[in-house]
């Protein structure tokens, strides 16, 4: 017993003088996406689609309180007054599943764009950890506290944005 009581303290001092010699950098992964060019880039293409989508909203949205508004008129009679309540419920129906379909492109696009920017982003970090010595670098979001001292992010964005350059 005495023995592996003696193991496990010897284990532990081991492991925390291992620990404390390793060095940590973290990175901010938004600050990442919004400090690269090419994290901007997406970005604004993002930006830009969802802009599109949401003029069509507004488009349809018009259309159906247009709609709406002739259904009011008492100068419709019965026959039009349901084929108009009819392309009415049609729009709504539409403007639904546009909703929905946007909502899944979007969603889809963003993914594909993230992942190609971290497919990217990460020989980068690899070779900035590797230049700077560090055993682990951290994203932010899995942190409850660290040194700034430590923030390799601003060293990351140079070096992609860098490569970026020599790249054109």
């Amino acid at each position: 017993m005495k023995k592996t009581l003696i193991g496990v303290v010897t284990i532990l001092f081991v492991s925390i003088f291992a620990f404390s010699q390793m060095k940590i950098g973290i990175i901010n992964g938004q600050k990442l996406i919004e400090g690269t060019k090419k994290g901007r880039a997406i970005a604004d293409r993002l930006e830009k689609m969802g802009k599109a989508k949401q003029d069509r909203l507004n488009t349809m949205q018009a259309e159906i309180k247009k709609l709406e508004k002739d259904l009011m008129s008492p100068a419709l009679n019965d026959e039009t007054k349901d084929k108009k309540a009819l392309e009415l419920q049609n729009k709504r129906t539409a403007i639904k599943r546009f909703v929905e379909d946007s909502q899944r492109e979007m969603q889809i696009k963003s993914d594909q764009e993230m992942n190609a920017l971290k497919a990217a982003i990460q020989p980068i970090i690899q070779q900035v950890g590797r230049e700077k010595g560090l055993a682990v670098i951290l994203e932010i979001t899995a942190v409850a506290y660290y040194d700034p001292a430590i923030d390799i992010t601003d060293d990351i964005i140079k070096a992609m944005d860098s490569k970026a350059a020599g790249n054109k």
